[in-house]
């Protein structure tokens, strides 16, 4: 019980009530016993003028010793409360009503009696303990034998040591007890607040420990029930963080799950697509070496060919793969540096312009080619041209056209590449960009890795833009993408 937090709370308000409790026992302590002395000194102000006169220690102006011996022996007797000193001028001890080895001090601070003998003098005053070297004690203090011509001072010490004594003894049994009263009521009322405070809190913690070791034991994959309250206190926040947490922790989960789905499905796919051109490069290769003293020169050309073709393709889709595998890298930021969009699209038309020809198709380029320089990896958006331009290039006929316009925005270019070639399926078309997606379509030809789109998107991602599709079968196809000018790329 006392590893929990609730015990631990509990533990630390009873302590801290307890210091509180003790430093307030000194505090009223320090001012009852300040108190005592003030009101001792204010009732006995005048005890020494009062003793002087009822002893009858001056006659005729001058010291009456033998009576000031009388009463110092009286007063050591009848009350021993009291100790009475008789002082000089300079606060020298003349004599005292006490054993001789009890006195520790030959003299006396004036200072103390001076203000006391001040009409307005404010008590309480301490003044030197002649029995102790370092005590102070309350005092009453009367110059004999007058005040106008004195010769010395009547000293007297309110509470002796005998006094001190019995108090000490009565006081400590008191403070005992009322200390372990003032202790056990402390106790008492830290625990009960303890209680009542910190429980509301433990349970709600505890309860968020359960739920969130039942989300352990179910290996982070069951979102728990997590009840975060409407509070604005920490622990609310708390549990709505832990909410949040385990709900994002679970989507992960799910997104884990689908790409080891996706994965599979690719390692299935990309089998068959490296098996086919592997097997006929193979059979060709094979052929050749099993016939080679059959074969006329044409054959053995023709079997090199279509070997060499077959080779191309595996070559071109492992190439892809690698690709593929290089953007989906950590390490895969791509390298940001301003550049003219207008003339890498020149560029790539123009890179294309004789296969395009050769098919009877037109390459356009429309739009405004004055813009500001777009931030961007060149050679990545270079790529994503290649892609887009050479897909194109394999699903239009003859009198097709293919335009890319450039149409300028406030923070972008929004980018579009159109043919008017023979478009994709409805039931397709979402499927466009998955890697090595195969269906029963007609966009994929013999040589297509299935790679190419899912390149494009995944560099378009890196350069946090995302690409659209548009299609009409037998109409034609639409890509659309945006460029931002600055380096903070916005989502587009």
């Amino acid at each position: 019980m006392i590893h929990t937090l609730y015990a631990r709370l509990a533990l630390t308000l009873t302590l801290a009530l307890g210091l509180v409790g003790l430093i307030y026992g000194v505090f009223m302590f320090t001012t009852v016993q300040k108190n005592t002395q003030y009101a001792e000194q204010l009732l006995n102000r005048n005890l020494a003028k009062t003793l002087v006169n009822e002893r009858n220690l001056v006659h005729e102006n001058t010291l009456d010793k033998q009576a000031l011996k009388d009463m110092f022996m009286a007063y050591m007797t009848v009350n021993p409360s009291i100790e009475i000193y008789l002082l000089d001028l300079q606060g020298k001890v003349l004599s005292y009503s006490a054993d001789p080895g009890q006195v520790k001090r030959d003299h006396v601070s004036l200072q103390p009696i001076r203000a006391f003998l001040q009409k307005n003098a404010s008590f309480p005053l301490l003044g030197d303990d002649p029995r102790s070297l370092d005590r102070q004690k309350v005092f009453s203090v009367t110059p004999i034998p007058m005040t106008d011509n004195p010769s010395g001072y009547l000293y007297v010490i309110l509470r002796g040591e005998q006094y001190d004594a019995v108090e000490q003894l009565a006081r400590d049994k008191e403070l005992l007890y009322l200390g372990a009263w003032v202790v056990s009521i402390a106790l008492f009322v830290s625990l009960v607040v303890g209680l009542l405070v910190f429980y509301p809190i433990t349970r709600r913690l505890r309860k968020l420990s359960q739920q969130v070791d039942a989300f352990r034991q179910s290996e982070f994959r069951t979102l728990p029930d997590f009840q975060a309250s409407e509070g604005k206190d920490e622990l609310s926040q708390l549990e709505r963080n832990v909410a949040e947490m385990a709900k994002q922790t679970v989507q992960q989960f799910e997104q884990i799950s689908k790409q080891d789905v996706k994965r599979r499905d690719l390692f299935a796919s990309l089998s068959h697509d490296l098996r086919t051109p592997l097997a006929a490069l193979h059979g060709y290769l094979e052929t050749l070496e099993m016939k080679a003293d059959s074969l006329d020169e044409q054959q053995r050309h023709a079997y090199t060919e279509r070997a060499i073709k077959f080779s191309d393709r595996l070559k071109h889709l492992i190439d892809e793969l690698f690709e593929m595998a290089k953007l989906d890298t950590l390490d895969s930021a791509p390298q940001i540096e301003p550049f003219a969009l207008p003339e890498l699209v020149q560029d790539m038309l123009q890179q294309y312009e004789a296969g395009a020809q050769h098919r009877g198709v037109s390459l356009v380029m429309k739009g405004d080619t004055h813009m500001p320089l777009v931030q961007a990896d060149i050679a990545l958006i270079q790529r994503v041209f290649e892609n887009l331009l050479g897909n194109a290039l394999r699903y239009v006929k003859k009198g097709d056209v293919i335009t890319v316009s450039l149409e300028k925005h406030d923070m972008y270019v929004k980018v579009e590449l159109a043919d008017t070639g023979c478009g994709i399926q409805e039931d397709i078309l979402p499927h466009i960009f998955d890697p090595l997606y195969q269906g029963n379509n007609t966009h994929r030809g013999d040589e297509h890795s299935g790679l190419g789109l899912a390149i494009v998107k995944r560099i378009l991602e890196l350069h946090q833009s995302h690409i659209q599709v548009q299609s009409t079968l037998n109409h034609g196809t639409r890509f659309t993408f945006r460029l931002f000018y600055t380096g903070e790329h916005n989502h587009a």
